[in-house]
């Protein structure tokens, strides 16, 4: 009886056949009817690389029929990069040892790219000899593209821009997406707050986990206490079954939460708790549930003078702003228009099933004059509206929005984010008030703060805050 290494039960239900008191007819026949009902592709070799059995599965995948790869080198049939020298087949055959999930790129029969998902296998007689090697296979092309396609949709591929503030961007996040830190993305509306927040996510060690996203301005406090917490049967009028809140559904992932500034003060309470300990409660429950999250936030208002007006909790910005990123408007990196602009065609054109080549004279002129108070999302908008008037290969003023055209350049724009020296000075003030407020007490006030003792050392002096723990005064330089 013929030896396999088994892996799966194709092995094992190969391991039945036995030659020996059987008509071979009837044996062949066997082993073919077992080989067609796997579903993966299965392939026999001799030690020549010639090809002595093939299922219908290998059929379905390479498209080659059984008649036309029988006795013919495999190295010549699939045309893979990997062939011969990092075959897996040879690879098993040479230690002895079976050989999984490797993952290969072939041809099939229609010259078409197939991405395929290899295990291999050495093949022994009654003597323990090699006499060959078994590889089965099974086509992962459709994952493949769907990861292929997230990543356009959500990775560094969709982030558009070469300019000195977007280059910025990129080494930030570049210095983000291997860590857990947590991040709070600070930028006007429309300027992709949430594809960065998607791509940190991708690009992370949890991108196979959810990516869980709530806009917290969108619900009243009530309804998104239990989004984000979520709610036992009963919990109040209305309350028919048990809800699963966000922090549950991206646990093991990444939680984003949109215009953070705008949560309200008990909110604000149950969240620092979160961020803490790591637990939570859902309302009408007094069990704790316990979740590993990455918790990703973003805000279009400026949230220091949130926290200097006391309508946002210190303690919780320390929290959340452990790294702070900020986006450039688009009024800001205008040399960036005409690569966006290369991208929306593309995008559109593909979206559409159109073929516009381009834009002509004095559509880039028009659009590089305009203050872009929505950002990249108005730029967008502005490019489908244009799509969608286009009667040629070329996109004309005449298709852009009316406001864009028409209006005077001189648009009231967005307040801008405080400059660095002004984010600074309020980070000052703040810690001085609570070193103030913890009688120069360091660690009561870097727990007040929410923030280590040796954060708030190197914070004050960063700013030239002096003094000891003997209450001795800070000198305000």
């Amino acid at each position: 009886m013929a030896r396999y290494y088994p892996r799966s039960g194709l092995f094992k239900a190969l391991s039945f056949i036995d030659e020996e008191g059987q008509d071979k007819m009837e044996n062949d026949r066997l082993f073919q009817a077992i080989l067609n009902s796997i579903s993966e592709g299965v392939m026999t070799l001799d030690k020549d690389w010639r090809i002595i059995s093939w299922n219908r599965a290998a059929e379905r995948i390479t498209g080659f029929r059984k008649e036309e790869v029988l006795g013919r080198e495999c190295t010549k049939l699939f045309r893979a990069s990997l062939c011969r020298e990092q075959c897996p087949v040879d690879k098993a055959l040479s230690c002895g040892h079976p050989y999984h999930d490797v993952e290969v790129e072939i041809r099939n029969k229609r010259d078409e790219v197939v991405h395929l998902l290899i295990n291999a296998a050495p093949l022994y007689d009654v003597n323990g000899h090699i006499i060959g090697g078994l590889e089965t296979f099974r086509d992962i092309s459709q994952a493949y593209w769907m990861q292929e396609e997230l990543q356009q949709q959500y990775g560094f591929t969709n982030i558009v821009g070469r300019s000195e503030a977007m280059k910025k961007v990129y080494e930030t996040v570049g210095s983000l997406v291997n860590t857990d830190t947590t991040v709070l993305i600070q930028g006007e509306s429309g300027t992709g707050k949430e594809l960065i927040a998607r791509a940190l996510h991708f690009y992370s060690s949890r991108r196979e986990k959810p990516f869980v996203a709530i806009n917290c301005s969108a619900l009243p406090e009530g309804v998104l206490e239990t989004e984000l917490f979520g709610h036992r049967k009963g919990a109040f009028t209305g309350a028919i079954r048990d809800h699963m809140g966000k922090f549950e559904l991206a646990n093991g992932g990444t939680l984003f939460l949109d215009e953070i500034a705008e949560i309200s003060q008990a909110i604000q309470v149950k969240l620092l708790r979160v961020l803490e300990e790591r637990e939570f409660q859902r309302v009408g429950d007094n069990r704790n549930i316990r979740v590993n999250i990455r918790v990703i936030t973003a805000t279009n208002k400026d949230l220091y003078h949130r926290v200097l007006e006391g309508s946002f909790r210190d303690d919780l910005y320390y929290r959340l702003s452990v790294f702070p990123l900020n986006l450039p408007p688009l009024r800001e990196r205008i040399e960036d228009i005409p690569l966006l602009v290369a991208h929306f065609i593309k995008k559109f054109n593909k979206q559409m099933g159109r073929s516009i080549q381009g834009i002509a004279d004095r559509v880039l002129e028009i659009l590089e004059a305009y203050s872009w108070p929505g950002n990249v999302r108005e730029l967008a908008n502005a490019m489908e509206h244009a799509f969608v008037h286009c009667a040629g290969a070329l996109l004309y003023p005449s298709d852009l929005p009316h406001n864009i055209v028409n209006l005077p350049r001189e648009v009231p724009r967005q307040k801008s984010f405080k400059t660095q020296e002004k984010l600074d000075s309020v980070e000052r003030e703040l810690i001085l008030r609570e070193l103030e407020a913890a009688d120069w007490k360091k660690a009561m006030a870097a727990r007040r703060l929410g923030m280590s003792r040796a954060t708030l050392w190197r914070k004050m002096e960063k700013h030239g805050i002096s003094g000891r723990f003997d209450g001795e005064t800070a000198s305000r330089k």
